[in-house]
């Protein structure tokens, strides 16, 4: 059963990538010993180094550049679309602020 001593796959952070990079470039901690108090593999805490160093923070984020850029855009489009529809009912808001509510009520 060779499986046995197998690493099981951990689901690391954003954050956690960036303090074994930090730890490893910063404070010259060593590879294996950051990667051991993680529970991760040393060729991963390898791989995020060399992505930091080639894209920096941004490279270590879990969605790609391309995901990040299409889910702002689909932000962009609903905030807008979210103010047009704000827009369409502000006539009947000023509309209904005008109304003096009180005197009508006077009249019935």
């Amino acid at each position: 059963m060779h499986g046995q001593f197998r690493k099981r796959y951990t689901q690391t952070t954003q954050e956690q990538k960036m303090y074994a990079v930090q730890e490893v470039l910063k404070n010259g901690r060593g590879r294996k010993e950051v990667a051991d108090e993680l529970h991760v593999s040393v060729n991963s805490v390898t791989t995020w180094i060399r992505k930091y160093k080639e894209d920096g923070k941004n490279a270590l984020s879990p969605y790609s550049q391309e995901e990040i850029s299409r889910l702002k855009e689909i932000e962009k489009k609903y905030n807008e679309q979210q103010k047009m529809e704000l827009l369409k009912k502000l006539p009947i808001y000023i509309h209904l602020k005008k109304l003096s509510y009180p005197r009508k009520l006077k009249n019935l």
